[in-house]
């Protein structure tokens, strides 16, 4: 005996009637279909379910299958039973209606109904439509706050509009994918492809990502009087908020201050840290009196310039 056997693919005694080949049919085809199966080998098995119901279910070829056994029978069967890549495994309510005649209570959900007996012809799906790729451009704050956009999809010979919900958090150059928003197929029944929109966050005149994260670097500008003596300076935030920080005496440039849970928003409610980068700025031409520039040679330790 070969190592399928029909009877053990559908689980029932060689006896079982009717019924019983149906009931066992239905409940395995729930199990083993490749889009809720995690079994690796789903698809193998799932063609097998259906071989095995297409020849017990007929009493002809089941009467016939019982007379030569399972090796004789399957090197006399003809070219149309039905093989794996004859089977669409997209749609198992699709491939319930047709072994049962339309009668599958819904597809997918019940399995109810009465039986119209098998068909005989498996006819391929239907192509699925082509996917199509667009690139999708948002700002630092529509990652933030995980803002919904609006783009234009080809269609047809026109356009149609659809809404993008941009994840918080989203790294540039991160692909969404929104099933059944491509080209439709380019026959009735056919899946529409899919949508592929590739997010491209620009720059901020403002904050300055960190390694595509949720940390924020933010250019605080200190005059050298701040720097030198210290002070209260305010920091704006991504949120439009303002945050006061202390900076201490003798601070120099390229100095960092963390500001806490003020960076970008995550994808589960986490929050990133702000970063204040000082770089000092040096008095304009203009700004430099007598009386300051004698104070400011009073703190240079070096000598001064063209003496």
């Amino acid at each position: 005996m070969s190592a399928i056997d029909y009877y053990r693919v559908l689980g029932v005694e060689q006896n079982a009637d009717e019924d019983a080949i149906k009931k066992a049919f239905r409940a395995k085809a729930r199990k083993l279909h490749p889009d809720v199966s995690k079994d690796p080998d789903a698809g193998k098995k799932f063609s097998e379910l259906n071989e095995a119901y297409e020849v017990l279910s007929d009493p002809e070829k089941r009467s016939k299958y019982d007379r030569l056994g399972h090796d004789r029978y399957v090197s006399g069967m003809p070219e149309q039973h039905v093989r794996a890549q004859d089977v669409d495994f997209g749609d198992l309510g699709s491939i319930i209606d047709a072994m049962f005649g339309g009668g599958g209570g819904g597809g997918f959900g019940g399995f109810g109904g009465q039986a119209a007996g098998p068909r005989t012809h498996h006819r391929r799906p239907a192509p699925k439509g082509k996917d199509l790729h667009l690139g999708l451009r948002v700002s630092l704050h529509d990652v933030h706050v995980g803002a919904t956009k609006t783009i234009s999809v080809p269609r047809g010979d026109g356009y149609r509009s659809i809404e993008v919900k941009v994840p918080r958090g989203v790294k540039s150059g991160a692909k969404l994918r929104l099933q059944g928003q491509g080209l439709p197929s380019p026959m009735q029944g056919g899946r529409a492809g899919d949508l592929f929109v590739s997010m491209q966050v620009e720059r901020d005149p403002r904050f300055q990502r960190v390694d595509d994260g949720l940390d924020l670097v933010a250019d605080l500008a200190l005059s050298i009087a701040e720097a030198t003596l210290g002070a209260k300076v305010d920091v704006p935030t991504i949120d439009g908020k303002v945050v006061t920080l202390t900076i201490p005496p003798s601070t120099v440039s390229e100095s960092r201050f963390r500001i806490g849970g003020h960076g970008l928003a995550g994808a589960h409610g986490e929050r990133g840290d702000l970063y204040a980068k000082v770089r000092i700025v040096p008095p304009s031409g203009a700004e430099i009196t007598e009386s300051l520039r004698a104070e400011l040679e009073k703190l240079n330790t070096r000598e001064p310039v063209g003496e």
